[in-house]
């Protein structure tokens, strides 16, 4: 049987170990890198908004459980239920969710950004909820 204090070691250890695969960006650092990956800068302020609201800049953010039973995976929160899988590439993003959650963001734009080809920014509430009709982060200084 695992003490206690060897299960708070192992959980602890887990969490330095995904830990270090992501990154918490700087609001600069994160309007360049979605521009590199393709992300138009005049919808550049909603997509950091996003962002922000979402996982408050941080790649490795796990987020949930959700009513459903689903989880949100990393920078853009993207749920398992339908576009990611745990494990193995799968669903609509054709992607794993762990890749969702390292510092190359390269996997989560390519999939934030067919979310947002189908529902737009509404398919985020963190969007709704502190972006939709509210004064946007101001990335232009970025640049």
């Amino acid at each position: 049987m695992i003490s206690f204090a060897n299960f708070s070691f192992l959980i602890a250890a887990l969490v330095l170990i995904q830990g270090a695969e992501s990154k918490i960006f700087t609001r600069c650092e994160l309007a360049k890198e979605l521009v590199k990956h393709g992300i138009p800068r005049s919808d550049l302020a909603n997509w950091v908004c996003l962002v922000e609201a979402e996982s408050s800049r941080n790649t490795g953010k796990i987020g949930g459980p959700n009513r459903n039973g689903s989880y949100d995976h990393g920078l853009f929160q993207i749920n398992d239920k339908y576009w990611c899988s745990v494990g193995h590439k799968g669903k609509d993003c054709n992607v794993k969710c762990e890749d969702l959650k390292t510092n190359d963001i390269t996997a989560s734009v390519a999939c934030a950004k067919k979310v947002h080809k189908r529902h737009g920014f509404g398919a985020w509430y963190g969007w709704k909820d502190k972006c939709k009709g509210k004064t946007l982060p101001n990335v232009a200084s970025c640049f």
